[in-house]
């Protein structure tokens, strides 16, 4: 679950006979997007999730090309939850007495 839009996609490449590697980041229907990796294979990308459910594709690609795929589902969820109404039993409520407060949230 993510509550802001903007995600940094981060991870690692190890090659030590094909170098260098090649990393993708897609997100939903989308075109791939080349992430920024360094000399060291450390590697990032920003990308801006939708409301709702989102799909990435991490691809990376050795020199050889051979490549492996990594994808995962986040959830963005911006939207606060609504309280429709709260009620109390009984009403009114005496001193010393129990009561029960209830509240009707949706999300």
């Amino acid at each position: 679950m993510a509550y802001v839009a903007n995600l940094v996609v981060s991870g690692s490449t190890n090659d030590a006979t094909s170098s260098p590697v090649t990393v993708t980041v897609k997100l939903n229907s989308g075109s791939a997007q080349a992430a920024t990796v360094e000399a060291n294979g450390s590697f990032t990308k920003t990308i801006t999730l939708v409301e709702g459910s989102n799909t990435i594709v991490v691809t990376a690609t050795d020199k050889a090309g051979k490549s492996s795929t990594v994808t995962r589902t986040i959830i963005l969820d911006t939207i606060a939850p609504v309280v429709a109404g709260i009620t109390i039993a009984p009403n009114p409520v005496n001193v010393g007495q129990s009561y029960i407060i209830t509240v009707d949230v949706t999300d």
